[in-house]
């Protein structure tokens, strides 16, 4: 169901008088939204012990000391998504009332993170391809001139400009979806503070 459906049912559900305190398909949209959040924080874990566990493994039994960076710069990406994540999420795990329009205040809320939270992967993704690049680059055995290198310079260089092509990809069709859905949101609850004479406006964050 599209975006622009899914308000029209919420909103129809919302002004029928004997429609429920919520409608449905919001609930379940909160209720999927929560799931998500969830499995979202095991496969962040799951990522930590991955690669956090990974690169400290690789650099202990590595002999040489260049390893170390990478399992330092390892952590200090991993640290920062985590405290900028959980930083982000802080009061979204689940709404603090039963009511439809505190629903649509964590909707828009959760709306609102989740685009912070795209400029935030973005600025990561850079640092992190950045680094990458540059510490494969500085390490090499045999040193190409830096353009030829990073022009196709390998099969790991195509597969890392084919995933940062994906990557943005992803990110501006996600951007795109996020602000058509706070948009509906914010429109509906607007309707909604007009009927019932409640501004519930939640600041941005």
């Amino acid at each position: 169901m599209s975006t622009d459906l899914e308000m029209d049912v919420w909103r129809e559900q919302w002004q029928a008088d004997v429609a429920p305190a919520i409608p449905m398909n919001l609930r379940r949209k909160v209720e999927r939204q929560s799931w998500l959040m969830k499995i979202g924080l095991i496969s962040d874990t799951l990522v930590t012990i991955v690669m956090g566990g990974g690169t400290t493994a690789w650099a202990l039994l590595s002999p040489k000391a260049e390893v170390a960076l990478v399992a330092v710069a390892t952590w200090v990406f991993l640290a920062a998504a985590w405290a900028f994540v959980l930083t982000a999420n802080r009061g979204l795990w689940a709404p603090s009332a039963l009511d439809a329009a505190t629903f649509v205040d964590l909707s828009v809320r959760r709306c609102r993170s989740a685009l912070g939270i795209v400029w935030f992967a973005v600025g990561l993704f850079i640092c992190e391809v950045v680094f990458g690049l540059g510490w494969t680059y500085h390490y090499s055995v045999e040193r190409e001139p830096l353009m030829k290198w990073l022009l196709f310079g390998s099969v790991r260089i195509d597969v890392v400009w084919l995933v940062t092509v994906a990557f943005f990809g992803a990110i501006v069709w996600y951007r795109r979806r996020k602000r058509a859905e706070l948009e509906s949101l914010l429109k509906l609850r607007g309707e909604m503070a007009v009927s019932t004479g409640i501004d519930r406006d939640v600041p941005s964050t």
